[in-house]
């Protein structure tokens, strides 16, 4: 039996999903490269028609035309389901055949050139048109094949000009006495010199040109590869931090990889009700109601440095000092607690002018020890807290709606507000003695909002009005 095949990890799929976006853009480069091997073809076109009013060498017009089509060629194969990249390399190595094959075509300017006079042209620069024009398809070893098919085209165009009768190189000269500079300026004029070891550093320049350019593509696919996978992290992270602490996150150093504890501030923020308004309405309405309730609770968390820690159904869960602790994050929460109310009374006087109903939301907060880290699998991993904070917190929020509240605090959460903003921060709120949280032993002071019109229950205790 066949092993079952690996599922992939999430970074497999990050860098599958690079490698397409990557073959995409090889394509529209392939596309760059055509429409500027054209224009650039035009010019030559247009610049040899005027350097040779005669119209006399045919074989230049006729290489011109056959490189803008062989470029439509590789356009229009790009564009296929047949296409491989091999194909790409075998009309870059027919490119370079032609320019070397016009390159010892018989030119004429009044008279025949010979072949060893046209090695000296200024057509041999078009082995770098063609090698830059390789870059645009973003291809880092279609450049270095480019520049190979350059440079064994070039050396081939040399040997063969070598090869035919009258012509020779400073190599095979033999001087009586000592070459004056009078003698070898001599030789370089002479209309059948072939410089050897000039050719060879021309070879040598097209081999470097291509590898230099081969390295600044590679090097700027690499720069795009970082440069998604930030941008992706910073937009990932934007879901759930404010813009001024995605800013922080992306310049700081990464989140410790091994859950540790620290003291945070953790806030839920439900819907009350909303399994009721959601019975025979419309979906679109449904979805308007929780857009509308996500967007309003985000603004708050992150108006008041929280961080959205998930979605759960019409439940918010927000924390403050996972990124960096201080005495104040139980002040934050609280501010953005009573800023969450008041938007939701705020959407509450909207609603009426549309005919809807009043909504009305549950508030819990507390403050303590939270485990910090990455949980999940390959699929999907969420930096969370939790621990028994996280629990009480939750719990609180839950405890609305047996208090008519709509903002339920623990002692702890109200006495670091108090110790940092003063007791001002508790205005509005009412002390309940301790009460039993579900699933926890011990009981829990809490301090209340309450809803408007409400009557103040007596919970354990007397309520006590600040």
């Amino acid at each position: 039996m066949k092993p079952a095949a690996a599922e992939p990890t999430l970074r497999t799929r990050q860098t599958a999903r690079i490698a397409q976006a990557l073959r995409l853009e090889k394509r529209r480069g392939i596309r760059i490269a055509t429409q500027a091997r054209l224009v650039a073809l035009a010019i030559i076109m247009a610049w040899a028609l005027w350097l040779d009013p005669a119209r006399e060498n045919v074989t230049v017009y006729a290489t011109i035309t056959l490189l803008a089509a062989n470029g439509l060629v590789m356009y229009g194969l790009s564009g296929l389901r047949l296409y491989r990249p091999w194909m790409l390399y075998a009309l870059v190595l027919l490119d370079h055949a032609l320019i070397g094959t016009a390159l010892v075509s018989a030119g004429t300017i009044d008279q025949t050139i010979p072949p060893a006079v046209a090695l000296r042209s200024v057509w041999f620069s078009t082995f770098f048109l063609f090698i830059a024009g390789a870059v645009l398809a973003q291809m880092p070893g279609l450049v270095v094949w480019s520049g190979i098919c350059a440079s064994v085209a070039w050396t081939s165009c040399v040997l063969w000009v070598l090869s035919l009768p009258g012509t020779f190189s400073l190599q095979s000269l033999q001087f009586v006495e000592a070459p004056t500079v009078a003698d070898i300026a001599k030789v370089y004029l002479h209309p059948g010199f072939v410089d050897i070891s000039g050719a060879l550093s021309q070879v040598l320049l097209l081999l470097l040109v291509s590898m230099t350019l081969a390295a600044g593509v590679r090097r700027s696919q690499m720069l795009m590869e970082r440069q998604v996978v930030v941008e992706r992290e910073r937009a990932n992270l934007a879901r759930y931090f404010s813009p001024e602490l995605v800013d922080r996150l992306a310049s700081a150093e990464p989140m410790p990889a091994v859950p540790h504890t620290r003291p945070v501030a953790v806030l839920f923020a439900d819907l009350m009700g909303f399994t009721r308004l959601c019975e025979g309405a419309d979906p679109a309405e449904v979805m308007d109601l929780l857009r509308g309730f996500r967007q309003r609770m985000e603004r708050c968390v992150f108006e008041h440095g929280g961080t959205l820690d998930k979605y759960i159904g019409d439940s918010v869960m927000a924390t403050f000092g996972i990124l960096s602790p201080s005495a104040g994050d139980a002040a934050s929460a609280l501010a953005c607690a009573r800023a969450m109310v008041a938007s939701i009374a705020e959407w509450n006087i909207e609603r009426a002018g549309q005919g809807r109903s009043a909504l009305r939301i549950a508030t819990g907060l507390h403050y303590g020890p939270v485990i910090l880290g990455d949980i999940g699998g390959d699929r999907l991993i969420e930096f969370t807290v939790v621990g028994d904070t996280v629990n009480v917190a939750s719990r609180l929020e839950t405890l609305c709606r047996d208090l008519d509240a709509d903002l339920v605090v623990s002692d702890e959460a109200a006495s670091w507000a108090v110790l940092v903003s003063g007791p001002g921060v508790l205005e509005g709120l009412e002390r309940v003695e301790p009460m039993q949280l579900r699933g926890r032993d011990e009981p829990v002071t809490v301090w209340t909002h309450r809803a408007s019109g409400a009557v103040a229950p007596v919970m354990n205790g007397t309520a006590e009005a600040i």
